[in-house]
């Protein structure tokens, strides 16, 4: 008899147990317990950009906002009333590009589609100086040769831009924009002199058409 009241003690248990988890499972899976947490939005990109208090403070910025693949930078230092002008060689290549009309929006839907691609940007705006004079009243022209390097994240391919262009400022409401852009000539690869560099018009052709 003491051992059968003690099996009936622990099935008794055993029901109590299931019963209570019966009743507390639905709660648990209808709750938080279960739930998958949303998807957290993507941390925003923190570059460090000069105040656009001077052509080349902006230049710089301009830099920083290619290798950081930042459209909002680029956004941020070029005029409302900018005007991009390719080169010969661009121009003969992509001849169905509005080039004439390449504005403001223009230019931003070009960097935006660019920088969503899957590639690294390596930029040295300021590969050599030929004339960057600090500027005099509210304009300044600078002459340069930029140099750029998109690489493929996929397959670790490089395409290298390199050419001497004039890029124009304008002070406007007490700070310092990129006004326009244009790409005049063709340069050599600093790996090789023999081998003749597309300009950035190029890049632009193959995302404006």
């Amino acid at each position: 008899m003491p051992t059968t009241r003690i099996t009936v003690s622990l099935h008794a248990r055993v029901v109590w147990a299931l019963a209570v988890a019966a009743v507390a499972l639905p709660a648990l899976v209808g709750g938080c317990f279960f739930q998958p947490r949303e998807a957290e939005p993507p941390a925003p990109l923190s570059v460090q950009y000069l105040p656009a208090t001077s052509p080349a403070n902006v230049w710089h910025n301009a830099e920083l906002s290619l290798e950081a693949k930042d459209p909002s930078g680029w956004d941020e230092f070029f005029s409302q009333h900018f005007r991009y002008l390719p080169d010969t060689d661009s121009v003969d290549a992509y001849p169905n590009v509005d080039w004439a009309n390449w504005n403001k929006d223009k230019e931003m839907s070009f960097v935006t589609t660019w920088f969503a691609s899957d590639v690294t940007i390596i930029a040295d705006l300021r590969d050599t100086d030929i004339n960057t004079e600090d500027p005099s009243g509210t304009t300044a022209e600078w002459q340069l040769i930029y140099f750029v390097r998109e690489i493929q994240n996929s397959n670790g391919s490089e395409t290298r831009y390199r050419a001497r262009a004039t890029i124009n400022f304008r002070l406007e409401a007490n700070f310092w924009y990129i006004i326009s852009w244009e790409d005049e000539a063709q340069e050599s690869d600093p790996d090789d002199s023999s081998i003749l560099l597309p300009t950035m018009g190029r890049l632009r052709g193959a995302f404006g058409r």
